[in-house]
C-alpha cells in the first residue's frame, strides 16, 4: 500500500480552503473529519492514476485525443462508455444520458449512485482489449476512469480500508520472478490494474509453459479471493487464433472467461463481428 500521508496532508491545506475557505486547523471536528477524506481520496489519485489521466472523467471519453484526432469510432467508443458506466454506475450512459439530459445532473446522478462496494463484493473484474498498432485507444484511460471510481468509494465508512495498486505486467512478471516484497501487496490489494499486457514477450512454447505456471498462482489466487482485477491486453483477446489460456496460462483465462468479468472491447473488428 503506499504511503501517501505527505500528499494527504497537501491536499487537506487545498480541499479546507475549496469547501471551508478556512485553513484546516479552522475548521470543526466533522469538517476536518470530511476534508480529510477528500484529501486521501485525492492523494490516492495522484499516486495511483497515470498522470495524464487523473483529471479526465467519464465526460471526456469519447474516442478522441486531448487535440480532438479521432482515435476509436464513435460506435465503438459508446459500447466502451456504456459498459464503464453500467460497471460503476450500474446503468449504461446512453440510459443516464436519455434520463439525465443536462449535464449537471448526471454528475449528481454519478456522485450518489455508485456500485463500486457491490462491484467489489462481487469480485466482478474487468477486461480491457483492443489492437491498435501502436496507436492510443484508450485502453489505460479506461482502467483510469474505473480505478478512480473504486478509489472515491473509500469515503463510504465500508470502503474505507480498501488498497489499490497499479502495475505494468512486465513488472509484475519480474515481481513474480525475483519473489520481491511488492508481490504481496499486488497479490492481496483489493483493487489492481494490470496494464500492457502482451502476447509477444514468450516466444517459444516452452517459455510460455514456464511463465504461465510462474503467475498461475498470482491470478488464481487473486480470483478464488474475489479481488477485483481490472486487466489490460494490447490485443485482441477474441481473435480466434488465439488461447489466452495457452498464452498466459489458466489463472488470466480463468479471469477473463468468468462470468462475473465485464468486456470492454476497443477495435473495429470487435465491432463488426
Amino acid at each position: 500500500m503506499k504511503n501517501i500521508q505527505k500528499i494527504k496532508n497537501n491536499y487537506k491545506s487545498i480541499v479546507s480552503k475549496k469547501y471551508y475557505n478556512k485553513k484546516f486547523h479552522q475548521l470543526n471536528k466533522e469538517e476536518q473529519k470530511y476534508c480529510s477524506y477528500v484529501a486521501e481520496v485525492k492523494a490516492y489519485i495522484y499516486s495511483i492514476i497515470p498522470e495524464d489521466f487523473r483529471k479526465l472523467t467519464i465526460f471526456d471519453f469519447g474516442g478522441h485525443s486531448k487535440d480532438e484526432k479521432k482515435l476509436i469510432s464513435d460506435e465503438i467508443a459508446l459500447k466502451a462508455k456504456n459498459i464503464i458506466c453500467k460497471y460503476c454506475w450500474g446503468k449504461e450512459w446512453s440510459e443516464i444520458k436519455k434520463e439525465y439530459p443536462i449535464d449537471s445532473k448526471i454528475k449528481l446522478f454519478l456522485k450518489d449512485n455508485s456500485v463500486m462496494p457491490d462491484r467489489f463484493i462481487n469480485g466482478n473484474n474487468v477486461v480491457i482489449f483492443g489492437l491498435s498498432d501502436g496507436n492510443p485507444i484508450g485502453r489505460t484511460f479506461v482502467a483510469s476512469l474505473i480505478m478512480k471510481e473504486a478509489i472515491k468509494i473509500r469515503i463510504k465508512n465500508k470502503c474505507r480500508n480498501q488498497t489499490y495498486d497499479w502495475v505494468d505486467f512486465a513488472i509484475l512478471k519480474k515481481s513474480i520472478l525475483d519473489d520481491s516484497l511488492d508481490l504481496a501487496e499486488y497479490r492481496s490489494c483489493d483493487w489492481l490494474v494490470i496494464d500492457n499486457i502482451t502476447k509477444s514477450d514468450f516466444v517459444s512454447l516452452k517459455q510460455r509453459s514456464f511463465m504461465s505456471n510462474l503467475i498461475d498462482p498470482f491470478f488464481l489466487g487473486r480470483f478464488s479471493d474475489n479481488l477485483p482485477t481490472i486487466l489490460v491486453f494490447k490485443f485482441d483477446i477474441t481473435n480466434e487464433i488465439i488461447n489466452i489460456e495457452e498464452l498466459l496460462g489458466v489463472g488470466v483465462a480463468r479471469i477473463v472467461n468468468s462470468k462475473r468479468t465485464f468486456r470492454i472491447p476497443l477495435g473495429e473488428r470487435m465491432i463488426k463481428k
